[in-house]
């Protein structure tokens, strides 16, 4: 064989020590962004150049990952982290081949039936929290079985399942298995100011699992802390106070949700659900519901249908503001009534017309995407409308929801829909400018910058 000259990226120090361990099966689980996946890659050629270097053999390995989007990652990164050293691929098999062996990318959606009937020298397994059981027990583990095939199992944690098992078994001081546990931030080269934003501004159950890397016990569970924020009773409308309204349009088999938030105290303090109805009888209920609230701010899901109508309540007078629904905004909705509900910031009587609403809270979970953004919804066959329709109320008291509930002192203005479009698009902008940001973070960047102003004018003013 000529020799060929091969470079790749070199390890940062938490990496070079897993790569240059001994251990048969290694075990790493550890934050997101911590690069396991280009450590990992980089590492499956190592081993296969060890072992084609001992046994003249050429070395055949798989990189397993639980879904084919995430696949397709994989074959990307690789394709980057080994680029000198590949000499042919096979996209349609998902193959790519070396002078000393070859590399198969493999999908567990099936579970073990998609890998079966193969003698391996190593495996990769990626996000393998999201792997099946099975997948492992009745498929890859035994394809390594003969040829005393090594293992690398790379994930961010889901709970406490099989992943979780092999982490504590790497922890005992077993002779062929050792794990490590890492955060984002142990990474050399995660930007330490990104951290910090991080810190202060993601939910303390995605924190904690996403980037520290902890194997939480519940780890569906999006809120945290609801205890805090169940206090407080229903209200009849008071005409010097200000409210802001979510709106949740039923669709088919979904429930039209109108969540009533009182800004001084960020109490709930209305709630309506009903299903079933056409679009007409909605927009009727709808107008009823809030000319009892006469100062008001309405948000809408207007996405699909619900733009029409959000435009036919506009008509009838009512200062409404439109948030249009996509994976991305839905994120970040739902992330900052996270927020809210884990500092205590609003109150949800527990009374019997909010249950449903306290039962959609508890039993809402999310899932992590093959993109790495997260999908957040109801469990299969539940409801969700009460949880998006608070979020809508919580999102529109995003301006003041940090501020401490104060007496009133004589009338204070409300902003119009359009005030509210200056503060969004601002807040849009922002975003642009910092695409790492997500909503309550650019609000709270604005708020800074607005404060240090009125420092300077203070200061100027001495």
């Amino acid at each position: 064989m000529k020799t060929k000259l091969i470079t790749l990226l070199p390890p940062h120090p938490l990496q070079a020590e897993i790569e240059n361990d001994p251990h048969r099966f290694r075990v790493l689980a550890c934050g997101r962004r911590w690069g396991k996946t280009v450590m990992a890659m980089r590492e499956a050629f190592q081993i296969m150049l060890r072992r084609y270097s001992a046994s003249g053999k050429k070395q055949r390995g798989w990189v397993v990952s639980p879904t084919f989007p995430l696949v397709k990652e994989d074959w990307l990164i690789a394709e980057e982290v080994l680029k000198d050293a590949i000499i042919n691929k096979k996209q349609t098999e998902m193959k790519m081949v070396f002078d000393i062996g070859f590399l198969e990318f493999k999908s567990a959606e099936r579970e073990d039936e998609g890998l079966r009937g193969a003698g391996l020298d190593f495996a990769v397994i990626d996000e393998a929290s999201r792997v099946s059981r099975k997948s492992w027990e009745q498929g890859i583990r035994p394809a390594l079985a003969d040829k005393l095939g090594l293992g690398i199992f790379i994930s961010t944690p889901k709970g406490r399942n099989w992943f979780y098992e092999m982490y504590i078994k790497g922890q005992s001081g077993a002779k062929d298995i050792k794990s490590w546990q890492h955060p984002t931030y142990s990474n050399p080269f995660f930007p330490k100011e990104e951290w910090e934003v991080i810190k202060v501004t993601t939910p303390e159950m995605i924190l904690r699992q996403e980037y520290m890397a902890d194997f939480l016990e519940d780890e569906a569970t999006v809120f945290k802390n609801l205890s805090r924020c169940l206090k407080g009773d229903l209200e009849v409308s008071q005409a010097k106070e200000f409210y802001t309204i979510g709106i949740d349009l039923g669709k088919t088999e979904d429930f039209t949700v109108v969540t009533v938030m009182k800004n001084s105290t960020k109490q709930l303090v209305d709630i309506y659900r009903e299903n079933r109805l056409d679009w007409t009888v909605q927009k009727d209920l709808i107008k009823g519901i809030i000319s009892r609230y006469p100062k008001h701010l309405a948000v809408i899901d207007s996405t699909g249908l619900g733009d029409p109508i959000a435009d036919d309540l506009r008509r009838f007078g009512i200062n409404i503001k439109d948030y249009k629904f996509t994976n991305k905004s839905k994120e970040a909705l739902v992330e900052q009534l996270v927020i809210a509900i884990e500092q205590g910031l609003i109150g949800i009587p527990q009374v019997a017309q909010t249950q449903f609403l306290i039962d959609e809270i508890r039993s809402f979970n999310y899932e992590i995407l093959p993109s790495g953004r997260v999908r957040y919804s109801a469990p299969e066959g539940l409801h969700d409308d009460g949880v998006v329709s608070l979020a809508l109320a919580v999102m529109g008291l995003a301006p003041i929801l940090y501020e401490q509930p104060k007496a009133q002192q004589g009338e204070k203005k409300w902003g119009t829909a359009d005030d509210w479009d200056a503060l969004y698009k601002s807040i849009d902008r922002e975003q642009r400018n910092n695409p790492f940001l997500d909503r309550t973070q650019a609000v709270n960047r604005i708020k800074a910058r607005q404060w240090n102003r009125f420092l300077g004018r203070q200061y100027a003013n001495r």
